[in-house]
């Protein structure tokens, strides 16, 4: 049994630390507390919460609207407390922080979690002759949705590399399997890449990379973090550049804090892959695409609504040089 997640938003640093206070009396319950939307999206991106408890000042802010898209993406229950100045659209509102906490722990309940979807019942279908990569940090949850959301249940073998808590990699897989057309595995080692599968990275201790051992092949290592994480975007892309002229690869570097991913996007340009970076204004944080696009690393920077068909349409690159 797990504890579900609660995250509170309220941007009144003392009415958050008593109500957090009051709901670790509680138990049963994880609890967790942001003042600001750039905190808020680190926790909900980590955890997945399965309830968000909104203060009305901040439910009424413009920076609202992109948190609850992102709520609405991961199906988390969402509740404001204190006065509305403007009718709330579509959420419940408690007039007190004492009704709210009243309605979230009579609804919160410790819950087992529904098992993986198993990796072995892949359709018989043969090694797709390109492979897609992608890389993401924070807001790549949904930004990994939203890339993955065009793709057939026939799309080239997909490997994904997306920093998360461990622990959470789990329910991520379970909710792209659920959404998308193609099927959603955790990647694991000497696993054949498929037609129609995703891989996502979901070995908190090990690297995925890929390797032409007897076909395309996902590949496992307990290798030390680079760029500051296990797993790596770096090394995923950089595996996929050793094989780039053998293979079509194409790949993506999404929304993320650091630069992870920068100098495998890099490696996979020289190499001759078709390299793409996230543009700045679809970005939750424009870092890791950002040090990828000032390297010279991507052919192309686009939005996020562009990134998933070029993917699946481009042709398979030429061998593109850094100048």
């Amino acid at each position: 049994m797990s504890n579900p997640v609660l995250l509170i938003v309220d941007p009144n640093p003392a009415r958050l630390t008593a109500l957090l206070r009051r709901c670790e009396e509680q138990g049963g319950v994880t609890v967790l507390g942001a003042t600001t939307p750039g905190e808020a999206y680190v926790l909900i991106e980590l955890h997945l919460p399965r309830r968000v408890a909104v203060a009305a000042e901040f439910a009424e802010s413009i920076e609202f609207d992109a948190l609850a898209d992102i709520l609405t993406m991961i199906d988390a229950g969402v509740v404001i407390y204190g006065q509305m100045r403007v009718p709330a659209s579509g959420y419940p509102v408690m007039s007190s922080p004492e009704q709210m906490l009243s309605r979230l722990f009579g609804g919160l309940q410790p819950a087992r979690a529904a098992p993986i979807r198993a990796a072995d019942p892949v359709p018989p279908t043969d090694a797709a002759a390109g492979l897609i990569l992608l890389g993401a940090s924070t807001g790549g949850i949904t930004a990994l949705e939203a890339v993955l959301a065009g793709f057939r249940a026939d799309c080239p073998p997909t490997m994904i590399v997306q920093h998360i808590r461990p622990g959470f990699a789990e329910g991520l897989i379970r909710r792209l399997d659920q959404l998308l057309a193609p099927q959603v595995v955790a990647a694991q080692d000497n696993m054949p890449l498929r037609r129609g599968v995703v891989y996502l990275a979901a070995a908190p201790d090990r690297h995925l990379g890929v390797t032409l051992r007897g076909g395309p092949r996902a590949r496992l290592s307990a290798t030390p973090p680079v760029s500051g994480h296990r797993p790596s975007v770096d090394v995923l892309f950089s595996d996929g550049a050793a094989i780039a002229d053998r293979l079509d690869i194409r790949a993506a570097l999404l929304t993320g804090m650091g630069a992870d991913g920068a100098q495998g996007l890099c490696a996979l340009r020289r190499a001759g892959a078709h390299t793409i970076a996230q543009d700045r204004a679809t970005s939750v944080v424009w870092g890791m695409p950002r040090v990828a696009v000032e390297l010279g690393g991507a052919v192309d920077v686009l939005p996020l609504t562009r990134i998933g068909q070029t993917l699946l349409t481009r042709e398979p690159a030429r061998l593109r040089r850094l100048s």
